[in-house]
């Protein structure tokens, strides 16, 4: 490998090696998207009252700061999916790692897990609703159950995929279980676990939208349906933009973390057997 490509920065602009770099090419087919998204209404391809335009969503973005309140809604927002992401982190990740080291536990939660697993959040919406009312709670909730069950799937996914022998050996020295579980199980399931994040992560931000739609007078997800029903196209894709930014923002970040986590796991001996 050469130095240019051992370090991007050190590539030359519009070089082969250049445009083969991963935040070169999706930078460029985002701005492919804009300028078709902008253009296409101009030439007659489309109708811009029904896409809009990046210019017009631009421009509109300034009333929406000024006028519509925004800090509270996205305030809001960020408040019910930070703390029921958050709660089903804490429990879905040792609770998974329970169920993922004793068999006949997991025998006893799974049909109810997989159960609720398999059920629209949308019909859980209405008997959640009479519980909590209409507040941050019921969304807190919404976003807790629809994130914390995958992430439990995959925690004990990844603790079943630890190679046994493993733990057998490290059992046989008289090992601590603290190490056993830093240093062989924790690493070893850390791929599955960072799966089970980023899963969660996408029904998370689903779930707090959905919800806001549905039973909410405020936050971005209300937002989406007020415009939407009233035909305001220009507002409608700004939220939404909005929203996939942050789903983008939060992606990157776990994926972040995970390289991070990735590099002290191929630092551990008996992670690297796994």
């Amino acid at each position: 490998m050469t130095e240019a490509a051992a370090n991007p920065q050190n590539l030359p602009i519009f070089s082969r090696e250049w445009f083969g770099q991963r935040h070169v090419v999706s930078s460029l087919s985002v701005l492919v998207f804009f300028l078709i998204w902008e253009f296409a209404p101009r030439l007659g391809m489309v109708d811009p009252d029904l896409t809009s335009q990046p210019s017009r969503v631009y421009f509109v973005a300034f009333d929406i700061i000024a006028n519509d309140n925004l800090g509270r809604h996205i305030y809001v927002s960020l408040v019910e999916f930070f703390a029921g992401f958050g709660a089903a982190v804490l429990f879905g990740v040792p609770f998974g790692f329970l169920l993922g080291s004793s068999r006949r536990m997991s025998h006893f939660i799974d049909p109810p897990l997989m159960a609720i697993y398999a059920t629209p959040r949308l019909t859980l919406l209405p008997i959640i609703t009479l519980w909590l009312g209409i507040g941050m709670e019921s969304k807190i909730l919404v976003v807790f159950i629809g994130s914390a069950i995958p992430i439990i799937i995959n925690s004990v996914a990844g603790i079943r995929a630890v190679d046994g022998s493993l733990t057998r050996l490290a059992n046989s020295f008289c090992a601590p279980r603290l190490d056993i579980f830093m240093k062989i199980l924790l690493p070893g399931s850390l791929p599955a676990v960072m799966m089970g994040l980023r899963l969660g992560l996408g029904r998370g931000v689903l779930g707090v939208i959905v919800a806001e739609m549905f039973v909410s007078q405020e936050g971005i997800g209300y937002q989406i349906v007020l415009y939407g029903s009233s035909f305001r196209v220009d507002h409608l894709i700004f939220y939404t933009l909005l929203v996939s930014c942050f789903g983008f923002v939060m992606t990157t970040i776990i994926r972040k973390i995970e390289e991070r986590l990735d590099s002290w796991r191929s630092d551990n001996k008996w992670a690297g057997g796994t």
